[in-house]
């Protein structure tokens, strides 16, 4: 009979920077929907690795704890004198002042529907691009996407 174990990321983020400074990949399967649609709750995983805060750009994504202590995944989207603006893909609202010692790790990998895409992979780097050059029309397409899931939704019903 298999045990299941439910921890905190607070509880398990101890192990998974000891593994990180240790020269380890850590994967860690995506929960929540603000990376949206690049990887969807639950099915896809983040590939983490040693960060280092102050050298990361605009397109990078790094694990990071909020000063509630909630942990986030989120693209860096602006970078200045070592204070970052993250924004998850499925965002409008951006997040100021995100400093170096609320970086834990960062992503080097994302496996999604179980094939891997490394952060410097050309397929990867056109997601990035398209996806930032897409920012300001963000909330409309968004808008868009929701009124015609809805209107599916009263069609197959």
């Amino acid at each position: 009979m298999s045990k299941t174990v439910n921890l905190s990321m607070s509880q398990i983020t101890p192990v998974i920077t000891q593994c990180i400074e240790n020269g380890s990949e850590v994967i860690l399967t995506v929960t929540g929907n603000s990376m949206r649609p690049f990887l969807k709750d639950r099915r896809d995983q983040v590939v983490l690795v040693k960060a280092q805060p102050e050298n990361l750009k605009v397109g990078d994504v790094p694990l990071y704890c909020r000063r509630n202590g909630k942990y986030v995944l989120h693209r860096v989207v602006e970078a200045n004198n070592r204070v970052y603006t993250m924004l998850g893909d499925a965002q409008t609202d951006k997040e100021p002042g995100i400093e170096p010692d609320q970086i834990v790790a960062v992503a080097k990998a994302f496996i999604r529907k179980g094939k891997r895409y490394e952060c410097d992979g050309s397929a990867y780097k056109r997601y990035v691009a398209l996806w930032g050059f897409l920012l300001p029309i963000r909330g409309f397409w968004f808008k868009c996407y929701r009124f015609a899931a809805r209107a599916y939704r009263k069609v197959i019903h």
